[in-house]
């Protein structure tokens, strides 16, 4: 069965590959057509609200009507979502408020779709016969790959054909993501019926999933980091990176060279981990390499305006940070039963990324009154002090353990 994991993986690495562009693409748009890095940073907030709720509240559908109908039925619904963006730009006397609306349902649609592709990703892994550490590095390769394409790629675009008309491209790809998994992909197809599920209704199935987090101590201690570190991560990408262009002689070629950099050391990274993943500790290697180089790239910004410069520290940085996600998604998914997975990993997702949309308000409020150098430095502070937890706190030990019970489960349900 590994057609099922060869065809998930080449729809995210498409799907991915076009959000790069477009996570570029999007706040440059807001960003020189208002002159306010705020606006920009309410772009993203616009975005990744409707993602982050939409995620913690399908969940249970997920579960319910099964991943792969979810998945494809999200996906081709944000082929007209966001085709509209570039639609509504071109149209000069549409209000601001109304292309944020739009921007609004293609986060949510997004939210929808990622929560029933990361539900769908143990089950391929496990029909495809793959260990879930294995199977989770490649997941995490294929997004960095997407990254090291994406981004140089929509830099160039970008700058020869501007970005509202790059925002078209994403749009096809969320298509052919559509049509890929709904022509290779066959595990999970379908949900549990109701009598299969001892939770009544939909309520009360999104409610089991807020219980198994509050009983899971690691869960919790994941979903507060990423909180934070995401944010600052949304601050950098968004705000800090675009306004660090625009003042700087590089160009809007650099926003995506500065991807690229990362792309390329994340890529080189994820392939020595899938080597020498099961020979190092889990909870070492993620506390070491977060610690390291997540706030790496912050103090780049604020520190130098030397562009080779902070290309090597976001090469660095990315070559650290790839040990990151195959390492969580592994623990979490060992530790979780298929069948609540859907409504679990939506409220741990939830958590994690809801310091997004605040990342880009707060990083764009940082830029416009504090400065760039102010702003990005005390967000590398900040990042600094919340990566020091797994080796302040017992509970990062549990990275450690390795369950079988939920991997069986995973073997088992079809």
């Amino acid at each position: 069965m590994r057609r099922g994991l060869a065809g998930l993986l080449a729809a995210e690495a498409i799907s991915l590959l076009g959000s790069r562009i477009t996570f570029v693409a999007l706040p440059w748009l807001v960003l020189t057509s208002t002159g306010s890095a705020l606006l920009a940073g309410l772009a993203g907030f616009a975005e990744m609200l409707p993602y982050v709720l939409a995620g913690l509240l399908g969940g249970p559908i997920v579960d319910r009507v099964g991943p792969r109908p979810t998945a494809v039925a999200a996906d081709a619904a944000s082929l007209l979502a966001v085709s509209g963006i570039p639609i509504l730009t071109s149209t000069e006397t549409v209000p601001y408020h109304t292309l944020l609306g739009l921007i609004a349902l293609a986060g949510a649609l997004r939210g929808f779709g990622d929560t029933a592709k990361r539900a769908l990703l143990p089950r391929v892994i496990a029909d495809a016969g793959l260990s879930t550490e294995r199977g989770t590095t490649l997941y995490d390769g294929i997004s960095r790959v997407a990254t090291l394409l994406g981004l140089p790629l929509a830099g160039l675009l970008v700058a020869a054909i501007g970005p509202a008309r790059v925002l078209l491209v994403d749009a096809a790809t969320f298509g052919l993501c559509a049509l890929l998994i709904t022509a290779f992909v066959r595990a999970g197809s379908t949900g549990h019926h109701p009598a299969e599920d001892e939770e009544g209704g939909y309520a009360a199935a999104l409610r089991s999933g807020f219980r198994y987090v509050r009983q899971d101590r690691l869960i919790i201690g994941i979903m507060s980091m990423l909180f934070a570190t995401n944010l600052f991560d949304q601050a950098y990408a968004t705000v800090f990176v675009p306004v660090w262009v625009r003042e700087s002689p590089h160009g809007p070629a650099a926003l995506g060279v500065l991807g690229s950099a990362f792309g390329a050391g994340a890529v080189t990274g994820n392939l020595l981990w899938t080597v020498l993943a099961p020979r190092l500790p889990r909870r070492t290697t993620f506390a070491v390499c977060f610690l390291a180089g997540g706030p790496a790239q912050l103090f780049a910004l604020a520190l130098t305006d030397r562009l080779w410069l902070v290309l090597a520290v976001a090469a660095l940085a990315g070559a650290l940070m790839s040990t990151i996600n195959p390492i969580l998604l592994a623990a979490v998914y060992e530790r979780i039963p298929v069948r609540v997975q859907g409504r679990v990993m939506s409220v741990l997702i939830a958590f994690s990324w809801a310091g997004i949309p605040l990342g880009g308000v707060l990083g764009g409020w940082a830029a416009d009154d504090l400065g760039l150098r102010t702003g990005a430095l005390l967000a590398g502070i900040g990042y600094l002090t919340v990566t020091l937890a797994p080796f302040l706190f017992s509970v990062w030990r549990s990275l450690d353990e390795h369950r079988t019970a939920p991997a069986k489960a995973l073997v088992t349900a079809k």
